[in-house]
């Protein structure tokens, strides 16, 4: 639908409005909407995938050689192998470029290059918003359980096994609470 005031661009933004029991209904493009007197669009999103991307690439020129060696998976290592998302096949170079990934796999396959990024934004890698008050126990030490498995296939990954062992008990530990 073409905007109602211009007539050259396609309406993005309607507005209905009831005035003394009388319904107008407008159809605008973005430009035409702006000077509408009832609508506020001073609004700023809290960040922008350019944001990000910027973030992005200014932390990479931040990061010292070491911190490179000492993660999971380089960047070197993207643009050897090119990781690619079994799902969708999305790259994780044409996340880099768009800002967009492909599928919800995406955030697992390129987990390691994300969380650093996620945490910038946030200030934190995982929800830590509300949770029930009713029975918020058992839902804290099954998420610690979850946690802690996690750290449990590194640390044998690595072949740390005293660590994987610790692991192994404090899982146990709180496997036994939670019943």
């Amino acid at each position: 639908m073409l905007c109602q005031k211009c007539h050259k661009k396609t309406a993005s933004v309607f507005i209905s409005s009831i005035i003394n029991g009388q319904e107008t209904r407008i159809y605008l493009c973005d430009d035409c909407a702006k000077d509408y007197p009832l609508l506020n669009f001073n609004y700023q999103d809290p960040f922008s995938i350019k944001d990000v991307m910027d973030k992005l690439k200014m932390d990479e020129g931040n990061s010292t050689d070491r911190e490179k060696e000492n993660s999971l998976v380089t960047d070197n290592d993207c643009e050897k192998n090119n990781i690619i998302c079994p799902n969708c096949h999305s790259t994780y170079n044409e996340y880099r470029q768009t800002g967009k990934l492909g599928c919800s796999r995406c955030y697992e396959v390129f987990e390691e290059h994300l969380k650093p990024i996620i945490k910038n934004i946030y200030g934190y890698e995982e929800y830590i918003g509300k949770t029930p008050k009713k029975d918020n126990s058992r839902m804290y030490i099954s998420r610690e359980i979850r946690i802690l498995k996690e750290d449990l296939n590194m640390a044998v990954e690595k072949e740390e096994y005293e660590k994987a062992a610790d692991i192994r008990d404090k899982i146990k530990e709180l496997e036994e609470c939670n019943e």
